[in-house]
């Protein structure tokens, strides 16, 4: 059945409601936050209600900061708390709520761990107390992923932790055993962790009291881009934050309260998630798909086949079918179009116009470094072996010739052995370097161009690492445009309810449009105003080569395949 079709007065009249529900918001002066201060136990101290400053910022694939600035008398009895009666060794605790009127949306809260506390007296002027904060997104560095995570660290048996699957899930399922490891089983070993505490000691048994919780995930609904991973005792941050860059997962560090909606309800419904919801206040840590990339089968096999098409897609089509149809730099995706899986552009597009566009654009323009393209240092070993070869064949049959010359004596001394006079003194010195000259961009750069770059690879030329090794310096040196843009809350959309962290937007730039994740949100204020929230995306350099990552994924897979086969590293 077709949907109605709008009139025009119809539309006009819905374009109206639209335009003055925005200008409506934003014409609304912003609400100061809910700043609230919390202890080692994640118990109420206090709200701070005037600071002089704040401001706090969230990061995709990297930890978030904070910044609260406490001055006068007026926060005296605060600052007595926080410097004098909270012992050094014991922790605090800071979540901001952007919106007062929503005290519970903790997934729009931000929330973290001071880290620093400076004290400024000074004569003649009122008292400073800075808050330096770090956002709960930093825990993600604070575990390991154990080798055998199951086992006491003093019995690994298993020399490497090994996951692979869909990313949001192995993501997932790596952190939660290993937070089981930390509070559940380490708690016990080698002895109670709070040993003068008894009433702690079975408090980690169940998940559900962690202080750092893993979001659940369907493994089996998972769409992500598969991956693989392989840990031995690396902290969580350093191992997944490149499988999640690459497979367009991010990281959301939510701080839950008591009192807030049951976070889980999402995986197991809403009364199983009513009675599964956490026991405690807890730093939950939720893997989610961000890419905007979905299938045709809308389950797990979307994740692999797209983990297929981008590897072709990556060797294939951009060394044959580099065609750039959008203009937007980018190589179209082929063979993922074929197979459904590429990436759709999202509804939120930012256009190139006075108002609801972007507050500031930043194009960076950057030139051609070299037209030669040099690598190596080695010659292949073949060819060390063929050098080695000949000259000692040589030597063996000069040494052959002496003792056949008429009248000299059947062995003459030192004519055996003449072949162990080579030492390799010629090996590397054939063969071992190799360039390339790129012809179209010595024409495009003139006369005058930056000649030579040398990349440093495996060292050897003339072998297939080097033509990748040529291929990685090309991709450095060449010339290409990027662009950075920030734009505000409600221009057109907001924060929290249409996008947020990690969410596809699109920004317009001369008829062109980029596609990129919201990678940063930013807000701040003082005791006499707050300010919209200021959100950030795209970057002032390009991603990795596409060949380089093609190469990487086939290669990730066989060593993963080789260390569950117990013969390490193949590549």
């Amino acid at each position: 059945m077709n949907s109605p079709v709008l009139t025009a007065s119809e539309f006009h009249a819905i374009e109206h409601q639209l335009a003055e529900r925005r200008y409506a918001y934003l014409n609304r002066r912003p609400k100061q936050p809910l700043i609230r201060l919390w202890d080692k136990n994640m118990q109420l101290i206090a709200r701070i209600m005037i600071p002089e400053s704040w401001d706090c910022e969230e990061r995709a694939h990297d930890d978030g900061d904070a910044y609260i600035e406490l001055v006068g008398k007026d926060n005296d009895w605060l600052r007595e708390i926080i410097v004098f009666k909270t012992r050094p060794a014991e922790d605090l605790h800071l979540t901001i709520d952007p919106d007062p009127d929503k005290p519970h949306d903790y997934k729009n809260r931000w929330g973290g761990k001071v880290t620093r506390i400076v004290d400024v007296e000074e004569r003649g002027k009122p008292n400073i107390t800075t808050l330096e904060v770090i956002h709960n997104r930093r825990h993600l560095s604070k575990f390991n992923l154990a080798a055998t995570p199951l086992l006491p660290p003093a019995v690994q048996p298993i020399k490497m932790f090994l996951w692979g699957g869909p990313a949001a899930s192995t993501c997932a399922i790596a952190m939660m055993v290993n937070t089981i490891r930390v509070y559940s089983l380490n708690a016990f070993w080698p002895v109670p962790r709070n040993i003068l505490a008894p009433e702690t000691w079975l408090e980690n048994l169940s998940i559900l009291n962690h202080p750092v919780q893993i979001m659940p995930i369907n493994p089996l609904l998972d769409q992500s881009r598969w991956c693989t991973i392989g840990a031995r005792w690396k902290d969580a941050a350093t191992v997944l934050t490149p499988v999640m860059k690459d497979c367009g997962v991010i990281c959301h560090a939510y701080t839950w309260l008591p009192g807030d909606p049951p976070p889980y309800s999402s995986v197991f419904g809403d009364e199983l998630g009513e009675i599964l919801k956490p026991t405690r206040a807890c730093v939950i840590l939720s893997f989610e798909n961000d890419s905007g990339v979905t299938g045709p089968t809308g389950t797990a096999v979307d994740g692999l086949l797209n983990l297929f098409a981008a590897t072709a897609d990556d060797l294939i089509t951009e060394a044959l079918f580099p065609v750039d149809g959008d203009g937007d730099g980018e190589t179209d995706p082929l063979i993922r179009k074929i197979l459904g899986v590429a990436p759709k552009r999202p509804p939120y597009v930012y256009r190139d116009v006075g108002y609801g566009g972007a507050n500031r654009r930043e194009m960076t323009i950057h030139k051609s470094q070299a037209i030669i393209i040099n690598t190596g240092g080695r010659s292949p070993r073949w060819v060390n072996m063929a050098i080695t070869w000949g000259i000692r064949y040589g030597l063996s049959q000069i040494a052959s010739a002496i003792s056949t010359i008429p009248g000299a004596p059947s062995q003459l001394t030192g004519s055996e052995g003449l072949d162990n006079l080579y030492q390799g003194q010629l090996d590397d010195t054939l063969l071992s370097f190799i360039n390339f000259i790129d012809p179209i961009r010595s024409a495009d750069v003139g006369p005058y161009a930056f000649q030579e770059h040398f990349e440093t690879g495996s060292g050897s030329a003339f072998t297939i690492n080097s033509v990748f090794t040529l291929r990685e310096g090309w991709w450095k040196t060449r010339p290409y445009v990027s662009f950075k843009f920030d734009v505000g809350d409600g221009a057109p959309f907001v924060l929290g309810e249409d996008i947020r962290l990690g969410s596809q937007v699109v920004a317009e730039r001369r008829g062109v449009l980029y596609r990129d994740q919201i990678m940063g949100v930013r807000r701040q204020g003082n005791r006499r105003q707050s300010s919209r929230p200021l959100l950030s995306f795209g970057d002032d350099s390009r991603e990795e080569d596409p060949m380089a990552q093609g190469f990487a994924a086939i290669a990730n897979v066989a060593n993963f395949a080789a260390m569950l086969a117990g013969s390490g590293d193949m590549f």
